[in-house]
């Protein structure tokens, strides 16, 4: 299927009709027609585009745009064919990868083409340029190229002038990975979230780099302390969610790590865990939580000396 053009102008009047919502699909080249690529505009200066692999939010500068992740390198020519037609081509200054894994790093090599400044935490640059095996996703990654690294990184969390405020990227230590960042736009009041929330379905956090349930709880009780109720979050994949969203995710995330510690001392493994149907209260809005059970199970034993040694 070849990519349809779509105008700036009716992308605009798009935006108008719908006060700022979700405006239009973008097909993607050599798929079906149900895989698209969607803007939603949140505010004047931030938009969010889902299809591309992890969620890609793109915010108008003064000077050009800031992309905060920049999905699946197969994605990437439609990702910036759409950017330039939405953005008038205005250069992108700045790239965000809120961590490392290639649902949300896949453009790296493209974008960084153009001249980009691509920002992350010190451990995603290192996870990136690293060899090592990731079991619950069943594959093993190799050293991504020089032009996927980041040209700026840091330890903890700072702030950036984005040409229009200032973005504070908070970084959550032991979560969905051990380099994550959220970014809040304190004045369009939009909170990125990358792995940190996910979308209709249980979170995962990656063992094998550095993430584990323990992490995931405390960095969504800080974004909660740190959003209110009209906050728009962005989360890894599909549309805004809102505080309530993320509340029911930490709530669950909580109840679990409790009920699964509980049955860990008393003898039970993950695979018992799925038979018991310990997660049975939540699997109506989560999902199938095979690999969410599986994989905090292997984080727990991970972070043993963290649970006071009882494993």
């Amino acid at each position: 299927m070849p990519t349809t053009s779509i105008k700036r102008r009716v992308f605009l009047q798009g935006l108008a009709a719908t006060n700022c919502l979700a405006a239009f699909s973008w097909p993607l080249a050599g798929f079906a027609a149900a895989e698209m690529l969607n803007v939603q505009k949140l505010t004047d200066r931030i938009s969010v585009i889902t299809g591309a692999g992890g969620n890609v939010v793109v915010y108008h500068g003064n000077q050009g745009l800031t992309l905060v992740d920049c999905g699946l390198s197969e994605h990437t020519t439609a990702l910036l064919k759409l950017v330039d037609e939405i953005s008038s081509k205005a250069p992108i200054t700045t790239l965000f990868n809120t961590h490392w894994h290639e649902d949300h790093s896949g453009g790296n090599e493209a974008i960084h083409k153009r001249g980009t400044r691509i920002i992350a935490h010190e451990n995603t640059r290192l996870w990136l340029g690293a060899d090592f095996d990731v079991e619950w996703r069943n594959w093993s990654h190799k050293p991504r190229p020089k032009e996927a690294l980041p040209d700026q990184t840091f330890y903890v969390s700072g702030k950036h002038d984005v040409g229009g405020e200032i973005v504070e990227y908070l970084h959550f230590p032991q979560a969905h990975t051990d380099g994550d960042i959220a970014l809040f736009f304190p004045d369009s009041n939009v909170l990125v979230a990358g792995g940190l929330l996910a979308n209709g379905k249980y979170p995962v956090s990656d063992i094998a780099t550095g993430g584990w349930i323990g992490g995931l709880i405390p960095a969504n009780a800080a974004i909660l302390a740190k959003i209110n109720d009209n906050t728009q979050i962005v989360p890894d994949r599909g549309p805004a969610r809102k505080k309530a969203d993320l509340k029911a995710q930490h709530d669950m995330l909580a109840d679990l790590f409790e009920k699964m510690k509980t049955r860990t001392r008393e003898g039970a493994n993950d695979h018992d865990m799925l038979k018991e149907k310990l997660t049975a209260d939540y699997d109506a809005r989560f999902g199938n939580p095979e690999e969410f059970v599986m994989e905090t199970y292997r984080g727990m034993w991970a972070h043993t000396y963290d649970m006071g040694g009882y494993i």
